[in-house]
C-alpha cells in the first residue's frame, strides 16, 4: 500500500489537497450616508472624545463591520451585534486585547496617574548630595551609575587604609617633608590632587541631578537642591585648591635661582638613609640684612652662627655684636693683607664688624669675579673671630623676617617689659606691652631690633630669644598650612648657598635640630670687651661653648611662662646722636653705631675686664638669656 505522503507534489496538488481555500466574496461597501446611520444607531449621535483617540480622517473603514451594518440598517438594530469584534479576511474573529497601548481608555488612565503623582522629598536629595560629598560614590549606588559609585568608594577605602598605615607605621612628618624636596614629585602630586578634586566635584553634581530627577522636584525645591550641590562643590574645591596652590608654590621655590645657590660641593653629604653620616659638625652663618634691592653701603644688622652637630642635632647658636671692633681676617686673604693688625678703615668707633661689608663693596678690585664681596669679607671676619670655618650661609632682610612671622600666624611670647617702637633720632610711636602677647611680624621685628634705652647686648638677647621662639612656633603642621605665604616670603627675602640637590638632607637636619634644640651663646661684655677683644680667648670660648652644647638636654622654652616684669615704660635715656635711623632703628652706614654703647667706647680706650677667665678654662654662662626673660629687670 502506497504511503500518501510519498505521492509526488504535482500529483497531490492535482488531487486538491493543497489547493487554497475558496475566497469568500466581500460585500460591497456602504455609502457614506448608510455607514453614518449605522454608527449613530450603534453608538449614538454624540461620541465621547478620548485623550489620544486617533483622528477620524486617518481611520480606515472596516469592510466587514460596514457589511454587518448594511445587513441591518434599521434604527432599532441590536447595538451588541454592531459592537462585535470584526472578522479577519479569512472569516475568523480578530483576537485583540481589550486594552492596547493605542486604546483611548488605556492612554487616558496612564496620563491621569502620571499627573496625580506628587513631588518627591527635598531632604532626600540633600541627604544623598551631602553623603556623596563626604564619601565619594555613595550617592551613585541607587542610580544607574552604581558601578562607578562602587569604584569610587573602593578607591576611597584603599586610599584611607594607605594613609592610616602611613600615619601609624611610618614617620609622616619626616617622609612628608622629604617628598616636598623633589620638584618632580611636587609636580606629580599637584596634578594628582587637581584630578581627584575635579572628579570629586563632578560626582557631586551628577548625584544631585540624578536624585533631583528621581524625586521630580520642581520650582523652588529644584533650585534649592542645586544650591546645596553648589555649596558642597565649593566646600570640596577649597581644600583641593589650597593643596594645588601650595604644591605649585613649593615647586616654584625649588626652581628659584635667587634662594638656593650651588653651595660647596665638598662631597661630604651623601645620598642614602643618613646623608649626614660621617659629616660631623657644620657651621652656618646667619645674617639679618637691611631691606631693599640696592644693598650698596648696607651693613648686617644681625650676625649669628649656628654650629650644628649633624649626628645629634645639638646646636650652639652664637651671637656676634655688630659693634665688635678691629676684627681680623684669616691669613692668605686679601683683607688680611690690607689689615694685618685688624680692621681699621673708617676711624675711631666706626671700624666695626658690620662695617666690613661696606668696605668690601668699596674695594671690588680685591674680590675679582665675586658677586658678593661684602658677604665674603664678613664671612672671613666671623670665621677668624670664632675660629670656625663657615660651610653655608643664610641671609634674610628685615622685611623677610616680618613676612616669615606673619606667614606662620605670629609668635606667642611673654614680653618682659615695655619695648619702645621707634626712638633714636625719631619719636617713639608706641610700645610693645609686657605680658603674654601674640606678636605679628611687625611687632616681632621691633622686639628684636628696638634700640631705645638698650645696649647692643640687650638687643642680642632679644634677637636670640625671638629666633628661638619662632623656631618653636614653626612646627611641621604650622609650616604645612602656611606653605604659600612662606614660599612668597622666602623667595623675596631670603638667600642661601644651600644647593637644591641637598635640600632633603637639610630637612632631615632641621628635624634633628628641632628635637635637640638650640643653646644660646651671645658674645657679651662678660665674655670679652667689644672695643678691645681678646681674640685667642674668643676662639677658646667658642670651642668650650660647642662642647657645652653637646651636654645640654632639651633646652627649656624661651617663650616665657612667668609673669612679665615691670609695666613701666623702658628707660629711654638720651636719644642716640646718629642720624638717619630707619624704621626699625637701624643706623645708616655713615654713622657710628657705638655711641649708644658707652661700655664699648670705654673699652676702646684700652680698658681691660677686672676678672677674666684663662684661655685654658673659659667661663660659659649657663643662662645667657636671663636678662631678657620675663621676671628679669624689675626696674625696667
Amino acid at each position: 500500500m502506497t504511503d500518501p505522503s510519498s505521492t509526488s507534489w504535482r500529483r497531490r496538488r492535482r488531487g486538491g489537497k493543497h489547493q487554497a481555500p475558496e475566497r469568500r466574496s466581500l460585500p460591497s461597501p456602504l455609502s457614506p450616508d448608510a455607514a453614518r446611520a449605522n454608527r449613530e444607531a450603534a453608538f449614538g449621535s454624540t461620541r465621547k472624545a478620548w485623550v489620544g483617540t486617533p483622528s477620524t480622517a486617518n481611520a480606515s473603514p472596516d469592510p466587514v463591520a460596514e457589511a454587518s451594518f448594511a445587513g441591518d440598517a434599521s434604527p432599532t438594530a441590536d447595538a451588541s451585534t454592531a459592537a462585535r469584534p470584526p472578522r479577519d479576511r479569512d472569516g475568523s474573529r480578530a483576537s485583540h486585547p481589550p486594552s492596547s497601548p493605542q486604546s483611548p481608555s488605556s492612554s487616558g488612565r496612564h496620563g491621569a496617574r502620571a499627573a496625580e503623582r506628587p513631588e518627591g522629598s527635598l531632604p532626600t536629595v540633600a541627604f544623598w548630595t551631602v553623603l556623596t560629598s563626604v564619601a565619594p560614590g555613595s550617592g551613585l549606588l541607587t542610580t544607574s551609575l552604581r558601578r562607578i559609585g562602587w569604584v569610587l568608594l573602593g578607591i576611597m577605602a584603599v586610599g584611607a587604609l594607605a594613609v592610616g598605615a602611613w600615619l601609624l607605621l611610618g614617620d609622616p612628618t619626616r617622609s612628608g617633608l622629604m617628598l616636598l624636596t623633589d620638584r618632580n614629585v611636587l609636580v606629580g602630586l599637584m596634578i594628582a590632587v587637581a584630578l581627584v578634586g575635579l572628579v570629586w566635584a563632578i560626582q557631586i553634581v551628577v548625584v544631585n541631578l540624578a536624585h533631583t530627577s528621581r524625586q521630580r522636584l520642581q520650582g523652588a525645591k529644584r533650585y534649592l537642591a542645586f544650591a546645596i550641590a553648589a555649596l558642597m562643590v565649593v566646600a570640596v574645591a577649597l581644600p583641593f585648591g589650597r593643596g594645588v596652590q601650595s604644591l605649585w608654590a613649593a615647586q616654584g621655590l625649588l626652581g628659584s635661582d635667587t634662594v638656593f645657590g650651588q653651595g660647596n660641593d665638598s662631597g661630604r653629604i651623601q645620598k642614602g638613609k643618613d646623608p649626614w653620616a660621617g659629616v660631623g659638625r657644620i657651621n652656618i652663618l646667619l645674617l639679618g640684612q637691611d631691606a631693599g634691592d640696592d644693598r650698596t653701603g648696607t651693613r648686617p644688622d644681625t650676625i649669628m652662627v649656628a654650629s650644628v652637630d649633624t649626628e645629634s642635632g645639638h646646636t650652639a647658636l652664637f651671637s656676634i655684636p655688630r659693634n665688635l671692633e678691629h676684627v681680623r681676617f684669616p691669613e692668605d686673604t686679601p683683607a688680611a693683607e690690607v689689615f694685618p693688625d685688624g680692621f681699621r678703615y673708617f676711624g675711631r668707633n666706626q671700624d666695626l664688624i658690620n662695617a666690613v661689608w661696606r668696605w668690601a663693596e668699596d674695594r671690588p678690585d680685591l674680590f675679582p669675579g665675586d658677586p658678593e664681596p661684602g658677604l665674603t669679607a664678613t664671612t672671613w671676619a666671623v670665621e677668624e673671630t670664632l675660629g670656625l670655618e663657615m660651610d653655608y650661609y643664610a641671609m634674610v632682610n628685615l622685611q623677610g623676617f616680618e613676612d616669615l612671622v606673619d606667614a606662620i600666624g605670629g609668635v606667642d611670647l611673654v614680653v618682659e617689659r615695655r619695648i619702645p617702637i621707634g626712638g633714636g633720632s625719631g619719636p617713639i610711636d608706641g610700645y610693645i606691652e609686657p605680658g603674654d602677647q601674640k606678636l605679628d611680624g611687625y611687632h616681632a621685628l621691633w622686639y628684636a631690633r628696638s634700640r631705645e634705652g638698650s645696649d647692643d647686648f640687650d638687643r642680642m638677647c632679644r634677637q636670640q630669644r625671638i629666633v628661638r621662639a619662632v623656631a618653636e612656633e614653626a612646627d611641621p603642621a604650622t609650616v604645612a598650612m602656611s606653605v604659600p605665604r612662606l614660599v612668597t616670603a622666602t623667595e623675596k627675602n631670603i638667600a642661601t648657598d644651600i644647593p637644591v640637590r641637598d635640600l632633603d638632607a637639610f630637612v632631615e637636619l632641621a628635624l634633628r635640630i628641632k628635637e635637640a634644640g638650640f643653646t644660646s651663646y651671645p658674645i657679651t661684655q662678660d665674655v670679652t670687651p667689644s672695643g678691645n677683644p681678646d681674640w685667642d680667648y674668643l676662639k677658646a670660648w667658642a670651642q668650650a661653648s660647642i662642647e657645652d652644647s653637646m651636654k645640654q638636654s632639651q633646652p627649656e622654652s624661651v617663650k616665657g611662662e612667668t609673669e612679665a616684669g615691670s609695666t613701666d615704660p623702658a628707660p629711654t635715656g638720651e636719644a642716640p646722636s646718629e642720624e638717619g635711623t630707619d624704621r626699625a632703628g637701624e643706623e645708616s652706614p655713615e654713622e657710628s653705631p657705638t655711641e649708644e654703647n658707652p661700655t664699648s667706647q670705654e673699652s676702646t680706650d684700652g680698658a681691660e675686664p677686672t676678672e677674666e677667665p684663662t684661655e685654658e678654662n673659659p667661663e660659659i654662662e649657663q643662662d645667657p638669656l636671663q636678662s631678657c626673660l620675663p621676671g628679669a629687670g624689675e626696674e625696667g
